[in-house]
């Protein structure tokens, strides 16, 4: 059992928690996966990468922010911006 499934009752719903959603620094696989259940794993963060660089606001938030392109994960503010330019996965 990983921890989304551990996170998503009722009783654990959170002022950071929406619908089953942590927000949290994920692992870029894990974030990508969550996005693209379907995929594997590197054709996840294939299609992340590829929808973050076709919104230039949210690349330009995410370079703002300070975000490192080969960082193996995402910081919880730049989980942040992803949700609210890309919705929740």
């Amino acid at each position: 059992m990983n921890y989304m499934q551990l996170k998503t009752g009722p009783e654990a719903v959170s002022g950071e928690e929406r619908e089953g959603f942590c927000l949290k620094a994920y692992r870029k696989s894990e974030l990508a996966g969550l996005y693209f259940p379907q995929a594997g794993k590197k054709g996840a963060l294939q299609g992340l990468g590829r929808w973050i660089k076709q919104c230039a606001e949210l690349e330009r938030e995410l370079e703002r922010s300070g975000y490192q392109k080969n960082r193996k994960f995402f910081l919880k503010s730049e989980v942040e911006l992803i949700v609210r330019f890309l919705g929740e996965p």
